[in-house]
């Protein structure tokens, strides 16, 4: 085992790949991506809150289905 020292995150990145639950880091993700955008893209910020939340739902919404069609074009073929 390397020492903390030694520790480069880009070529020794964390083994989280293996758990279920590493689906749940794209929740923030996204969030903070639709915070951001939003943010650039808005004229007044008082729409920010409900304006990033439905870009939130609707990347999420896709990613899921993106997902789902990719499951199912590999268990047809």
């Amino acid at each position: 085992m390397l020492p903390l020292l030694a520790y480069r995150p880009f070529l020794d990145p964390l083994p989280i790949g293996n758990s279920p639950l590493w689906y749940w880091l794209l929740v923030p993700l996204v969030v903070l991506v639709s915070v951001a955008y939003k943010t650039i893209k808005l004229d007044d910020l008082r729409a920010l809150p409900r304006q990033a939340g439905r870009l939130t739902v609707q990347i999420l919404v896709f990613m899921a289905l993106a997902a789902a069609l990719i499951w199912v074009l590999t268990r047809v073929a």
